[in-house]
């Protein structure tokens, strides 16, 4: 979860604007207790993403949302509710504290505790009450993993429409998505298609532009090749490569942990699945387009 905090400076000397404009955070809550005070929509939504990051939810509140009860059953231990009102000892184990209860005399008295014992806060109801905010997220799948995006301003709505448009851009133009620290184990993708970049599937180029080794059969397009790094390995078969030792080379740079995607013409996506599958490597097949007139 990435966050936006506030500066150190005591709150008598803190401007009164701009309120949380601070240090976006990435924050480790993997097994880390963070408080919910409050347990209405706003707080079911907030504790859900709570234990999407790994964190142990206490919830405190004395009228729970049937929302919320359905979210402990299905939680487990991870996600405990409290029903009653809130007391200073409920901050004596928290690393962070999230508080929405619907009564902004309530929310202040917990964002000044928090303020007091130096836990960082989010108040849902009123940003300035807080410490730290969470931002709109979201995500674009990448064969190395995901990429998390969030996007911070004083206008909730305007964030989530600003993160959806980055990650629809992202997905259909994915231009520096390609992972720069090289995993242990790297990941194979054989792509159907002629040789005009242009008419990749968008799920393809997501993946060319995430690799490492790039192998077509032929010339590759130079308008494809304009778009990845300059650091990618291109590897034109028949001409760098004989045609029989391209799926061990192509199975060896998956070893060495490189990202590889191996475009071929989709007549013969079959043949060239059949001479992966012999060097034992595991791999994924995107089809594509037959021609460039499809």
């Amino acid at each position: 979860m990435t966050i936006a905090f506030a500066d150190a400076a005591p709150a008598a000397e803190r401007p009164a604007a701009p309120a949380l404009d601070g240090l976006p955070l990435t924050v480790g809550l993997s097994a880390r207790e963070v408080l919910v005070v409050g347990a209405g929509p706003v707080s079911v939504r907030r504790a859900e993403t709570f234990l999407e990051a790994g964190a142990v939810v206490r919830v405190v509140a004395p009228r729970v949302d049937p929302a919320m009860a359905d979210l402990a059953a299905r939680a487990g231990a991870r996600l405990v509710v409290v029903a009653r009102n809130f007391r200073a000892s409920d901050l004596d184990t928290p690393w962070m504290v999230h508080v929405a209860t619907g009564d902004p005399v309530v929310d202040a008295e917990v964002a000044a505790l928090c303020e007091q014992r130096r836990i960082w806060c989010v108040a849902a109801g009123d940003a300035a009450l807080g410490s730290a905010r969470v931002p709109a997220r979201t995500a674009v799948s990448t064969p190395a993993g995901l990429v998390r995006i969030a996007v911070d301003s004083s206008d909730p709505r305007r964030s989530v429409r600003v993160g959806r448009h980055v990650a629809r851009s992202l997905a259909t133009a994915p231009a520096g998505l390609r992972a720069r620290r090289r995993p242990e184990a790297g990941w194979l993708v054989l792509v159907g298609g002629c040789g005009d970049g242009d008419l990749l599937t968008v799920r393809a180029r997501r993946f060319v532009h995430a690799a490492d080794v790039l192998v077509v059969d032929g010339a590759a397009d130079p308008g494809l090749l304009a778009e990845i790094d300059d650091d990618v390995e291109v590897i034109e078969v028949g001409s760098t490569l004989p045609v029989d030792a391209v799926a061990r080379v192509v199975a060896a740079r998956c070893a060495a942990g490189h990202g590889v995607v191996r475009i071929v013409a989709a007549d013969t996506l079959a043949d060239r699945a059949r001479d992966l599958r012999a060097t034992g490597v595991e791999f994924e097949i995107v089809p594509g387009v037959t021609d460039g007139g499809a």
